[in-house]
């Protein structure tokens, strides 16, 4: 049988911050990198979102000193930019046809990505499967739905991260968003490391590959292409 070279980055479909009256979505520099990376690696990316709505851009990693060369070169991409628009509905994709799952960051997922029933089960078949399960940032809350062979969270005495406390603190995001990524994979029974803030980390355990910050987007695609070649 060919090996699929297909992966499903997971994008939020939430614009809102909230009731703030704030703009949120995805975070550029999170999604551009890995897409550069693997595309030019052979790989064919589908965009996903829950329910299959538009993913939105988070207008602030569209502005200095946010915007890095990986994100200007994925504005300049209109195949890419168009998949923004039409996304698939993840209930409606078959994890039997994708390499990975990246789950890409962005404030918007703490709002639809843990509560996305479809999006843990395809997160839950492709770790089964011994496939690749990616994610970083706040998207890292897409596997809160997760589960382990034994039903228990997937993430349970799993070394991870995802965007700390302390970063949210120094945004003053904290007292603002539905729930806190660390806190809540935490109270999951992850294992949780950090580094230090808005520094690249990413952890590794088995099959889950996961970063902290947009800072971590570039060697964490670097770990999942080691895994699919």
């Amino acid at each position: 049988m060919t090996k699929t070279k297909t992966i499903l980055f997971v994008l939020t479909g939430q614009g809102d911050f909230g009731d703030t009256g704030a703009k949120t979505g995805v975070w550029l520099e999170e999604l551009a990198s890995p897409y550069r990376l693997l595309e030019k690696a052979g790989f064919d990316i589908l965009f996903g979102t829950p329910g299959g709505v538009p993913a939105p851009l988070d207008p602030a990693s569209l502005d200095e000193p946010w915007l890095l060369p990986a994100g200007h070169w994925f504005l300049g991409q209109p195949t890419a930019m168009a998949k923004l628009e039409a996304p698939l509905d993840l209930a409606g994709i078959d994890a039997e046809r994708l390499a990975a799952i990246f789950l890409v960051g962005g404030t918007g997922t703490l709002w639809d990505f843990p509560s996305s029933q479809p999006l843990g089960q395809l997160a839950t078949d492709l770790h089964a499967a011994g496939k690749p399960v990616a994610a970083i940032c706040h998207g890292v809350v897409g596997l809160m739905t997760a589960t382990a062979a034994d039903g228990s969270p997937l993430v349970k005495d799993k070394a991870i991260t995802c965007f700390s406390n302390e970063e949210e603190a120094m945004l003053e995001y904290d007292k603002l968003v539905p729930l806190l990524a660390e806190t809540a994979l935490v109270e999951q029974g992850a294992r949780y490391r950090r580094a230090g803030p808005f520094e690249p980390l990413v952890v590794e355990d088995g099959g889950l590959i996961t970063g902290q910050n947009p800072a971590s987007a570039e060697p964490l695609a670097a770990a999942l292409l080691r895994r699919l070649v």
